[in-house]
């Protein structure tokens, strides 16, 4: 049950990042939306550890990379803008 509901989170997290994105409410360069979609690829992972979805976890945890990646990218240009 728990890990379900983890998994129901991270999807629910990664579709609303997606929708809020495509209604202009974030932008896809911001922290926001990279930090939903590092906790929602990992919450979705977790889930589907534990049915031993192992396709899903590999995908979801490209998905949690790629969103760390991006958010370092974000933090990297707002520091950069800060200091010029």
């Amino acid at each position: 049950m728990i890990a379900a509901s983890l998994g129901w989170m991270g999807t629910i997290g990664t579709m609303l990042a997606y929708v809020l994105m495509a209604n202009g409410r974030l932008v896809a360069t911001s922290r926001t939306y990279a930090a939903m979609n590092v906790a929602g690829g990992v919450l979705a992972g977790v889930g589907a550890m534990a049915y031993a979805a192992w396709p899903s976890v590999a995908s979801n945890v490209m998905w949690a990379a790629i969103g760390a990646w991006s958010f370092l990218s974000a933090t990297r240009v707002a520091h950069a803008r800060r200091t010029a």
